[in-house]
């Protein structure tokens, strides 16, 4: 695989389901995103996963904002351009079906967590992910422990590097050491991509190919300057930026202690970008929380150092 298209180098974003009133996928509604993406200097997405809802939406519904936001995405971008889609289950069974469901849209891989709900060995989840590797698309693992509660261990990504069909790892655990683990436990045309938003500059100088910022859709030129220092070696630089990713997260303190999905649609929507509606049973932001938000983005935001950052 060639490593400039690589579905995991660079900076990915893991884009929003954009939703009508009625909980329906609306590709037109995102096109104003996609563009703000674009203009950023984006150029891979990753859809349905958690920050695009992905279990919580029929494999229906992402089939079909997978085919519209693919086309509009390369239609943007051009032939740079790059899609993934997650295709999670609560078993191997349905992670296969929704592969199947993706496989003839054309993307450049797709996106595999661990199951959910029960606990599993590390033998079984072996035989999940070679399962999901045979089905011919290229894979992602995708480790996500706080979700799946099933961990992805180095030793488990061993195990894997003999799968050509697996071809690298989206790391959200935050825990450096595995993440360092994990980038030592390579093979050629196997990545590593940072998932932890907090921790994108440090899981570069560790080794990382790829970050994917899931407030990188609010300020996408920041993350994309702050991969760009960091790979040409300004460490300190990549590390002032970092300093603005951290600043961004503060919108979660607005709803804490649940997923932030709700929280990333309303900022979305308060610049414009594409409407706040998300699957049941989120719930719409307060107007408290509202003004919370609109209050923090007005604080963080302006402090991004590049035009195209905010």
């Amino acid at each position: 695989m060639d490593p400039a298209r690589h579905p995991v180098a660079g900076v990915t974003i893991p884009l929003v389901t954009v939703l009508d009133a009625h909980g329906d996928p609306d590709v037109d509604a995102a096109r104003p995103l996609l563009r703000h993406l674009a203009d950023g200097g984006v150029t891979t997405l990753m859809l349905a996963g958690t920050n695009g809802e992905g279990p919580a939406l029929s494999a229906e519904a992402v089939r079909s904002y997978a085919a519209g936001v693919s086309t509009v995405w390369r239609q943007m971008v051009g032939t740079g351009a790059r899609v993934t889609a997650t295709a999670p289950g609560a078993g191997t069974a349905e992670t296969v079906a929704r592969i199947g469901a993706l496989a003839d849209l054309g993307l450049d891989a797709v996106v595999v967590l661990a199951p959910f709900y029960f606990r599993h060995t590390a033998a079984e989840l072996r035989a999940h992910f070679r399962e999901a590797a045979g089905c011919g698309v290229p894979v992602v693992i995708y480790n996500s422990p706080g979700y799946t509660g099933n961990p992805v261990t180095a030793a488990l990504v061993r195990d894997l590097l003999d799968e050509p069909g697996i071809v690298g790892i989206k790391d959200s655990s935050g825990d450096p050491a595995l993440f360092a683990e994990l980038c030592a436990a390579t093979r050629p045309g196997f990545l590593v991509a940072q998932g932890a938003e907090k921790q994108l500059a440090a899981g570069l100088r560790a080794g990382a190919a790829g970050l994917v910022p899931g407030v990188g859709m609010l300020a996408p030129g920041l993350c994309v300057e702050l991969f760009r220092r960091a790979t040409a070696g300004d460490h300190a630089g990549a590390e002032a930026l970092q300093r603005g990713v951290d600043r961004l997260t503060a919108i979660f303190g607005v709803r804490p202690g649940v997923s932030g999905v709700a929280v990333v649609k309303a900022a979305l929507h308060l610049l414009g970008l594409c409407p706040p509606h998300a699957t049941r049973p989120f719930a719409p932001l307060t107007g408290v929380e509202v003004a919370a938000l609109h209050e923090t983005l007005a604080e963080v935001l302006p402090q991004m150092s590049s035009p195209s950052a905010r």
